[in-house]
């Protein structure tokens, strides 16, 4: 069973690689831009997010992290990115809203790791590394992935639309995209749960170091 799993996401992968690419191209793009916004900050923007940060370092620094609590958000944040896929991959314009998604998490990601690394330096890179890259290693991946599922799709509802395809074959469709959707969903909950009990330990353990 689960060797006709894997060979049939093999296959799915195979037929749809060029739009895996386009999708990985457009969150590289998102990253560099997140980046590159870093440079473009005044001071007042700095200092307000510098604030924040602080005032986030100094609630690992008390124990303060609730990881039910965070664990609670991180599932909210990735459902509704997951949901607004899902949704928008039976309507046309699916294409370009779940492109701006994907860029979207890329800018976040590039511009969080990027502002880290050059207000905090070193320290900065430990904390992306330990509290940024473990979650992301397998929530980015799979939102990638249900991201081209769902472009793959829509472009298949034009394509239904256009040379009017019976129900059955619509039905069928709609039932493996929604498989594969909720299959990908599972894995990201996974990462919720790296994110919430196993890199704010890292980074409670490596707090005091640095202080």
């Amino acid at each position: 069973m689960i060797y006709k799993i894997k060979r049939w996401l093999h296959k799915q992968f195979q037929e749809n690689f060029i739009i895996c690419f386009i999708v990985i191209v457009i969150f590289g793009i998102g990253i560099i831009s997140g980046a590159i916004t870093i440079k473009v900050l005044n001071l007042e923007q700095k200092n307000s997010i510098m604030t924040f940060l602080n005032t986030f370092f100094k609630m690992i620094g008390n124990s303060s992290f609730d990881n039910v609590s965070i664990l609670k958000q991180s599932l909210i944040d990735n459902v509704k990115t997951i949901i607004l896929i899902y949704i928008t991959g039976f309507i046309v314009i699916g294409i370009p809203i779940i492109s701006m998604v994907v860029l979207f998490r890329g800018f976040a990601l590039g511009f969080t790791v990027g502002f880290l690394v050059n207000e905090y330096g070193f320290k900065g890179f430990i904390f992306s590394i330990l509290g940024i890259l473990p979650q992301n290693l397998i929530i980015i991946p799979v939102l990638l992935a249900i991201s081209s599922i769902g472009i793959v799709f829509s472009m298949k509802s034009i394509k239904n639309r256009k040379f009017r395809c019976t129900n059955n074959n619509v039905n069928l469709s709609v039932t493996n995209y929604s498989i594969l959707v909720l299959c990908f969903s599972i894995i990201v909950i996974g990462g919720c749960f790296v994110e919430a009990y196993i890199s704010s330990n890292f980074l409670r353990l490596i707090w005091d170091y640095f202080n």
